[in-house]
């Protein structure tokens, strides 16, 4: 799960606990301090009250605990500004910030902080606020994450005559939870999206070398584990240059994505395909009988390409070269890679639709 989704998953926590239980409202807004020094990169949190002409420190947490209590002028901090514009502020660093009280962030230790309203209709009544005692210390989606909380708070503390009051929490948060659940699974699927850009090849739509290099990876592991072999198979299409030089690029990428579908055909939809290069392309299959296998699995690769390519009107006759290797414990992936590619060159200098095992050629 990603950093982001957690994030969302613990805040609905908090509304759930809202809906659920009788909270003492400080009970409450301290497990909103708290849950503020875990989820961002804070070293202290506050919840801070409007209070006539001064801020209050109603709720603290982290290194603003032994400031409880504490009230501060409205006019001259950045909480106070915050309530007056009614909008997130953020001081990147407090000791070159003319917006801040400069005395009263060194003396709780604050040398960035952003402050976010708490509103009660479109009434400021209060500031929820992260600090850290170094710069720049916090990005996007901790502000993120304290707009969320703040949405919460809101509008329960502003009917509050006294903020010590007990209460029951009744508010109607199901919408803000049914927002907080769509934009988890809108995260989810656009991760799934920036996966598939990151790991997948354009043109083809089968694996790049990254993906590749991901998913080889758990084979080498399963194949430790479980004691079972795989082999690699590196391929190239011969002759692929003259055939753009000759037709152009568009004719060259429908005969590559041809040659991905025709690879598709000779193995099995479990095993791994990738197009690494240009004209270049790593499969790794299961195997059951060690090196007879292997090869078995390389002559279907290359009898793909015994019949022409039907590209738009044009007849185009393709071969292919193929090196393979077998697993084995002590090779890594680039061991794997690097042999299988060295015997597609040997099979490639020696003719057509060749095969090559581990630096010898099959005839």
């Amino acid at each position: 799960m990603s950093e982001k989704n957690r994030h969302l998953k613990v805040i609905m926590e908090v509304q759930q606990q809202m809906l659920l239980s009788n909270f003492d409202l400080k009970q409450f807004m301290q497990t909103i301090c708290d849950r503020m020094c875990q989820l961002t990169d804070a070293d202290g949190s506050t919840i801070e009250m409007l209070a006539g002409d001064e801020m209050v420190y109603a709720a603290v947490s982290g290194t603003l605990q032994p400031h409880l209590g504490i009230r501060i002028k409205k006019n001259g901090s950045l909480s106070g500004l915050c309530v007056t514009e009614k909008e997130i502020l953020y001081s990147q660093d407090t000791q070159q910030d003319d917006r801040v009280d400069k005395a009263a962030t060194l003396k709780v230790g604050a040398r960035s902080m952003v402050c976010v309203p708490l509103f009660e209709s479109s009434n400021a009544v209060g500031v929820l606020k992260v600090i850290s005692g170094r710069p720049n210390a916090f990005s996007n989606r901790d502000i993120e994450t304290l707009q969320l909380l703040s949405l919460a708070l809101g509008s329960e503390l502003g009917k509050q005559i006294n903020y010590d009051d007990k209460i029951r929490i009744l508010n109607d948060y199901e919408q803000l939870l049914v927002q907080l659940r769509a934009e988890i699974e809108r995260r989810k699927e656009l991760e799934s999206e920036l996966i598939q850009l990151t790991e997948r090849d354009i043109l083809t739509g089968l694996l790049n070398r990254r993906g590749f290099s991901e998913r080889i990876k758990g084979w080498m592991n399963r194949a430790s584990r479980e004691e079972g072999l795989f082999g690699v198979f590196y391929l190239d299409l011969n002759k692929f240059k003259q055939c753009n030089d000759t037709y152009g690029h568009e004719v060259g990428d429908l005969v590559l994505v041809e040659f991905a579908n025709r690879i598709k055909k000779a193995v099995r939809e479990s095993d791994l395909i990738a197009r690494v290069g240009g004209d270049e392309f790593v499969v790794a299959a299961w195997l059951q009988n060690g090196c007879d296998g292997l090869i078995q699995v390389a002559k279907r690769l290359t009898a793909q390409l015994e019949s022409p390519m039907q590209i738009k009107e044009l007849q185009l006759p393709m071969s292919t070269s193929v090196g393979c290797t077998l697993w084995a414990v002590d090779k890594t992936e680039l061991d794997l890679i690097r042999e299988a590619d060295q015997s597609m060159y040997l099979a490639k200098s020696n003719g057509t639709n060749r095969i090559a095992v581990n630096g010898q050629l099959v005839e």
